[in-house]
């Protein structure tokens, strides 16, 4: 599919493929997010963002930056999902993770990354509209339980998220019982607290994982040094 999309763009004159996981206009297009953020917000310490294209986290981080040099990016993948170095597996969740590598990540932007599995997203979406009447679907349900995880372990730090998306598309899904059920999603079994791995590739998350050490699957390792 992508190598006859790239055909038709060889073969057609003034042919435009939006192409959301490489075009760098879906980065430029959060500019207007991150101004808003920085005008409604005094200070800012930690921002977690929910990674798909890349596109909204790369978008609204620099400018961010530029008002907060000492701010934290913290990514949300999804169990399963190969953009931050781990195997690529079937995905029950959408929205959020991806089985390529998509160009729009800024992958030195984080400091660090969190897989969340669908028994979290799914807890952390029904506390959401449970408690404080806000919904909406997998990623944001991610998003959720690692900002307020960060909030925890943090005290005192204004953290903030980016909730993508809303509830319309997942009512037979996130928030249906027989759904949940018939996939084994149990938020009693949800995890409170990621498991630590020291590197992507030093252990695959079935659940909620976290790892501080971020960097392109697809870089070309460092050149080591020969010892004398």
């Amino acid at each position: 599919r992508l190598a006859r999309l790239r055909e038709l763009l060889a073969e057609l004159p003034g042919a435009y493929w939006p192409d959301q996981y490489n075009n760098p206009d879906n980065t430029a297009g959060y500019a207007s997010l991150a101004a808003e953020l920085a005008v409604q917000l005094d200070h800012l310490d930690i921002l977690v963002c929910s990674v798909g294209t890349g596109g909204h986290s790369a978008g609204i981080i620099g400018p961010l930056r530029r008002h907060w040099p000492a701010l934290r990016l913290i990514g949300v993948d999804a169990t399963g999902s190969t953009i931050f170095g781990q195997p690529a597996r079937p995905r029950l969740m959408r929205g959020l993770g991806s089985s390529i590598h998509p160009r729009n990540v800024a992958y030195d932007a984080f400091d660090e990354v969190h897989w969340v599995g669908p028994a979290e997203a799914v807890d952390s979406c029904r506390a959401l509209a449970r408690g404080a009447f806000v919904s909406g679907g997998w990623s944001t349900g991610a998003a959720a339980r690692v900002a307020a995880w960060a909030s925890r372990v943090h005290p005192g730090a204004v953290v903030a998220t980016v909730f993508p998306d809303g509830p319309h598309r997942y009512l037979g899904t996130v928030y249906d019982d027989d759904f949940t059920t018939a996939h084994g999603l149990d938020p009693s079994t949800a995890a409170s607290r990621p498991v630590e791995i020291p590197h992507p590739h030093a252990a695959e998350a079935a659940g909620w994982a976290r790892c501080t050490r971020v960097g392109d699957p697809l870089a070309a390792p460092a050149p080591q040094e020969e010892s004398s």
